[in-house]
């Protein structure tokens, strides 16, 4: 998996609300990207060539066909 940094970085924070578990994403992404409110964004859990674990999100909304969600 190859990856091309942008030169954007962000810190999230988990919330948790009831059994659930949120991401936040910084308002500059947001409305860099022309994210709405209730857009759904598509995630997967993966790996880097050293073995993290990272989030893929695409800001898009488009399902990545090769993933299942």
């Amino acid at each position: 998996m190859k990856k091309r940094f942008l030169g954007i970085g962000w810190r999230s924070r988990i919330i948790f609300k009831r059994a659930t578990a949120y991401i936040s994403i910084n308002k500059l992404v947001v409305e860099g990207c022309n994210l709405e409110k209730g857009k759904e964004l598509y995630s997967y859990l993966a790996e880097d060539e050293k073995g993290r674990k990272i989030i893929l999100t695409y800001l898009d909304g488009i399902k990545a066909n090769k993933f299942k969600v």
